[in-house]
């Protein structure tokens, strides 16, 4: 066993280490060579101990290709897929998609539109809406809204409210006025693409959309 080598004339600190910090392959084989070095002629390593090193070297050697073709594969897995979403969010210029997110672009008449899905069976819903420092600026009771994809009117919500950003909630709540699982959504032409350290980003006027929030893009 690795833990039984016995290393004459090496102190633990002296035993060689991979960068990591763990026994690697190399680093075994240089303790067995040591210790054949260091054994005594006297009383020197039976066959089946030596045959026993060696076949759990051999082990630790498999062990260690295994995950290096791993890693491998894992790293042109993630490369293919960078690229096919780099290349998928080049297309989506000039379409309309929806994705999971919050923000909201009100251009200062009161107007525009909201989506969001409700999940359970639906409840009271109530829309909020908060400006870039997070306070909340607006909002308008919605009424008994369904389970499902929704849309509704910013209304009164945005009365008076400034052309610029924003960000939006639905709260909703059942009869007994229990929380019903609710979130919002962003539905958007696309009119540009940056690239960060996530990946591709999408724009629409002041709205950022990461790539992997999409949910679907129009066919228009």
């Amino acid at each position: 066993m690795i833990g039984e080598i016995n290393t004459v004339g090496t102190t633990p600190s002296a035993q060689p280490l991979n960068p990591k910090g763990q026994l690697g392959k190399e680093e075994f084989l240089k303790m067995l060579v040591a210790q054949l070095k260091n054994q005594d002629p006297m009383n020197p390593m039976n066959g089946d101990e030596m045959a026993a090193q060696l076949a759990q070297f051999s082990s630790l050697e498999q062990l260690t290709n295994i995950s290096q073709q791993l890693e491998a594969q894992a790293t042109n897995q993630e490369s293919l897929i960078a690229s096919l979403h780099d290349t998928t969010a080049m297309g989506v210029l000039g379409k309309t998609v929806l994705a999971v997110g919050d923000q909201l672009e009100l251009d200062g008449s009161g107007k525009g539109d909201v989506h969001f899905e409700v999940g359970g069976q639906g409840g009271l819903t109530t829309l909020r809406i908060f400006n870039e420092a997070g306070e909340e600026v607006g909002s308008r009771q919605l009424g008994f809204v369904g389970a499902g994809r929704h849309q509704a009117e910013v209304g009164s919500a945005a009365e008076d409210l400034p052309a610029g950003p924003y960000y939006f909630a639905v709260d909703v709540a059942d009869a007994s006025g229990k929380p019903v699982p609710a979130r919002p959504l962003v539905q958007t032409r696309v009119d540009g693409v940056s690239y960060g350290p996530g990946g591709p980003i999408l724009t629409a006027g002041t709205i950022e959309i990461p790539f992997g929030a999409i949910i679907r893009i129009a066919t228009d």
